[in-house]
């Protein structure tokens, strides 16, 4: 049996636990719908399932317990839960696209490609072993270079794009870097400790992606209301984790985020155009209308000068 064979049966088993809990029987009825998807014979022993949950475990440090009175599996909650979930996805797809080769006319990628993953690897052990780091960076406003010595607290993903959340030593404050604007990357063997009032996980949980709050800002509810339309897809892919219903009709979608009101929120407020109305706070929803009043000078400005242009084209024209 290959080891590939073994990684399909394997995520598959896992995906079908996602779904439901359930037997063997069951779990073996959906391993023989997907080998005839991928071609491969995935059905299994009850020994085999065995084994399987013991490396299933070990790779995925998902855990498959077993509810003796009903026979079913199913999958334990895990504190990594998320970290485990992108680890499968991006196995599937890695399976997904290994099997599409030759399919080129069936399969369209965006044409941006996020830089800065061969950083990655680096970076991580950086973190994970608490070492210091210089990075040549390069900011979006500045076109020269400039070494940064950091120490490296850790990585947050924003909108596809990987982030290095660390304490820049020259400025003796805690930076944000974009892995794409980084040139070089040099590990230090100077070890650091990690602040104890610093939580990796807490420092951007009020946060809306990657700006952290000004001290003067204050955590409140912002509360939205949708249309019918957007509410959909803002119930399925939320805000934010701390998003709650206050109120779902068929003609609004009304919601609670408790955030702080930063620039990467206002921006993401306003791709959503006139599918959105802010409830509360007031002056979050006064900052909005004078950006959409901005806005809408821009415009006028540039329509005024269309019609001017138009006009001097005539003059021009006439004998």
């Amino acid at each position: 049996m290959s080891k590939r064979e073994i990684n399909l049966r394997q995520s598959a088993i896992i995906n079908r636990l996602r779904k439901s809990p359930a037997t063997l029987k069951q779990i073996n009825q959906y391993l023989l719908h997907e080998s005839e998807l991928r071609e491969y014979n995935l059905t299994i022993s009850d020994r085999t399932f065995q084994r399987d949950r013991h490396d299933i475990l070990s790779l995925y440090n998902i855990s498959i317990e077993c509810n003796k009175a009903k026979n079913q599996y199913f999958i334990a909650d895990a504190e990594d839960d998320t970290l485990n979930h992108r680890m499968l996805e991006a196995f599937n797809t890695f399976n997904a696209l290994n099997a599409s080769i030759g399919m080129g006319d069936y399969l369209q990628f965006e044409h941006y490609a996020a830089k800065g993953t061969e950083n990655f690897h680096g970076i991580l052990h950086a973190v994970k072993h608490k070492l210091q780091i210089s990075i040549l960076y390069q900011s979006y406003w500045s076109s020269n270079e400039k070494l940064r010595h950091t120490r490296p607290y850790y990585l947050k993903e924003f909108k596809n794009r990987w982030y290095l959340v660390a304490f820049d030593i020259e400025k003796d404050a805690i930076r944000t870097f974009a892995l794409d604007r980084i040139k070089e990357v040099e590990i230090n063997k100077k070890k650091f400790t990690l602040p104890t009032s610093l939580q990796p996980k807490d420092y951007f949980r009020n946060s809306f992606g990657i700006i952290a709050p000004d001290p003067t800002m204050e955590l409140e509810p912002i509360v939205l209301s949708f249309n019918a339309l957007q509410g959909k897809y803002v119930k399925s892919l939320p805000l934010h984790s701390s998003q709650e219903i206050i109120n779902d009709t068929p003609n609004e979608l009304i919601v609670s985020i408790l955030v702080y009101p930063t620039f990467d929120l206002e921006m993401q407020l306003l791709s959503y155009g006139e599918n959105v109305r802010i409830i509360s706070p007031h002056h979050l929803k006064e900052t909005i209308k004078e950006r959409l009043t901005d806005t809408l000078a821009l415009y006028s400005i540039n329509t005024n000068q269309d019609g001017q242009s138009r006009i001097k084209k005539q003059k021009s024209s006439l004998p």
